[in-house]
């Protein structure tokens, strides 16, 4: 008979489940009144890397009562007095000991028992409630009676039911899902995907990813954009290479309050990937601003999962998009301002910058097609915005009236460069008074003013010379 109990209790011995991310600066315990005994059980929780939130909550319910043999290793079990009969997979003899009838052979419980013990205990089977925080370790309950126990865990599916002969020592056995996001696509972008600069009207791609891992449970993928991006209704979602369609079945598309959309995966269908499977998210958005240069737009990831309530979530997952733009001041060389100086933007292409009705760059072939942008009463000069990385030059088409054109200035707005230097250009472009020019070219009419003169002094010479000859005759 003791052969047998100890077999059962091997059997009963099994893989524990409790939280992953769990919590707390000190886990909270509340145990239910009226429980008593001489056993323990300890639960060492699994490490929560920084940024994360699990607030976990643990239930401890007592499946059987148990009895030790004195002087030995062995164990009895028998029902508890809230119930009459045992769970699916589980027999009771005349004497009222509880033994298994289940298809375990490796002395673990199967998926088919845990699911039966689930729907077997009630609230009057709680012993014990576990609060934890990001800060806890593990924790343990004192004082409890020797049992069979059924521990949940609001962080994953993983479940544990191990027995107390006379303490329990138990592992988090569920794991946290790492989400991961990044740009691929951009006019310039890092090698790690977490900035990039890009012209406005431009498309922008991104890529986001979870990974699946054990006791998965109400994933909930979060995407939030800020002021600067509108996304494209584009996102596709693949799972070991190959798209899956949404539908009630895989998962659904929507958008919680303050994401840009949102992803709520089917348990069910989490359930059939293998753990460590790789879940990706591939979509576009399109640059709408062109004040990017100091207050990038952001796009943002996290996960939610485990506890249904959304409390147990990853830490966002933030990639910045810039771009750029090129000032100009107009003065004389005195430095006083000028007005109505003309200026257009000319890329390395040789076209030339101008923007549709929608506010989007683009670029013309024709200088007469281009954007113009005039200075004011005190020089300044609407700026050129939105652009991406590249060499630019600037163009001064029409002078002020009585000033030359200034000469052309180049910028070069340098790509993984995000500081206020790179992205704010700036020039004072100076004007000079013109020269006064000849009306008919060459010498002008000098010439001909002191040819006249000569003449005339050489006439009245050879006249005053033949009256005196006159005069002496």
């Amino acid at each position: 008979m003791k052969n047998c109990k100890k077999i059962f209790a091997i059997v009963l011995a099994v893989a524990l489940v409790l939280a992953l991310g769990i919590t707390a600066y000190a886990a909270t315990v509340t145990k239910t009144e009226g429980v008593e005994g001489p056993a323990s059980i300890t639960v060492t929780l699994p490490a929560i890397p920084e940024g994360y939130t699990a607030n976990n909550t643990y239930k401890i319910y007592k499946v059987f009562d148990a009895q030790l043999a004195e002087g030995s290793d062995g164990i009895s079990y028998t029902l508890t007095g809230s119930h009459t009969t045992p769970p699916d997979g589980f027999t009771v003899d005349d004497a009222g000991n509880v033994s298994y009838a289940g298809t375990s052979t490796d002395g673990s419980l199967t998926e088919t028992d845990i699911a039966a013990i689930k729907a077997y205990v009630t609230e009057a089977d709680l012993v014990a409630t576990v609060e934890t925080t990001i800060a806890d370790s593990s924790f343990t309950v004192d004082n409890l009676p020797y049992g069979y126990y059924y521990i949940t865990t609001t962080t994953g599916t993983v479940v544990t039911v191990d027995s107390t002969h006379p303490n329990a020592e138990v592992n988090d056995k569920n794991e946290i899902p790492p989400v991961d996001k990044k740009i691929t696509g951009a006019t310039s972008y890092d090698a790690d995907g977490k900035k990039a600069i890009a012209e406005v009207g431009s498309v922008v791609e991104f890529e986001a990813s979870i990974v699946k891992k054990n006791g998965a449970e109400n994933y909930i993928f979060h995407d939030t954009m800020s002021t600067g991006l509108a996304y494209n209704n584009d996102v596709v979602v693949t799972v070991n290479g190959q798209p899956v369609s949404a539908g009630s079945a895989t998962y659904t598309i929507g958008a919680d309050v303050g994401d840009t959309f949102t992803v709520r995966f089917a348990n069910e269908y989490i359930e059939t990937l293998a753990d460590e499977t790789k879940i990706v998210f591939t979509y576009t958005a399109t640059v709408t601003s062109d004040a990017l240069q100091l207050d990038p737009a952001n796009n943002t990831a996290s996960l939610d999962f485990g506890d249904v309530n959304g409390e147990n979530h990853t830490p966002p997952v933030v990639v910045e998009v810039y771009n750029a733009k090129i000032s100009v001041y107009k003065t004389d060389d005195e430095d006083e301002p000028l007005a109505n100086a003309e200026f257009v933007l000319k890329n390395s292409n040789d076209k030339y910058y101008s923007k549709d009705a929608d506010g989007k760059i683009v670029w013309v072939d024709s200088i007469e097609d281009a954007e113009v942008h005039i200075s004011d009463a005190e020089g300044n000069v609407p700026a050129f915005t939105g652009l991406a990385n590249g060499t630019y030059t600037l163009v001064e088409t029409k002078a002020p009236a009585g000033y030359n054109k200034g000469a052309d200035v180049q910028f070069t707005i340098n790509e993984h460069d995000y500081t206020a230097e790179n992205l704010i250009k700036s020039a004072t472009v100076i004007n000079k008074e013109g020269p006064e020019l000849p009306s008919t070219g060459g010498i002008g009419t000098t010439i001909f003013y002191v040819l006249g003169g000569l003449l005339v002094f050489a006439a009245a010479v050879v006249l005053i010379a033949r009256r005196r000859a006159s005069v002496n005759a």
